[in-house]
């Protein structure tokens, strides 16, 4: 329970350094610290002593604030994402603003 503790607290640590670390460090770090305490969980057994049932307390409260902070994240990514999506848009419209439809209708005829 205490190996789980320790890299949920090294989690909680690099997401405070997020500003600092390049992005793609970061959610490499990020990816990488997170695999390992899933791999910990899932070996954790079903029995508690009260000490590591208070650590749990402590690890579940640190986990909430963790989780906002990769909503936070992810909210962040999205946006970006959109935006390099519409800019992208916006200098292919304007590099050929023949290529698309035309915005004045069209008139098929059913016979040829």
């Amino acid at each position: 329970m205490q190996e789980i503790y320790n890299k949920t607290v090294q989690i909680e640590d690099l997401l405070g350094k997020q500003e600092q670390v390049p992005r793609e460090t970061f959610i490499k770090q990020l990816q990488h610290l997170l695999d390992e305490r899933g791999r910990l969980l899932s070996r954790l057994s079903g029995t508690c002593s009260a000490d590591e049932r208070a650590i749990g307390q402590h690890i579940m409260e640190i986990n909430q604030h963790i989780n906002m902070q990769l909503r936070s994240i992810r909210q962040d990514i999205v946006q970006e994402m959109q935006q390099f999506k519409h800019r992208k848009r916006t200098v292919s419209r304007y590099r050929n603003p023949y290529t698309g439809p035309t915005k004045d209708g069209m008139y098929l005829d059913k016979r040829e």
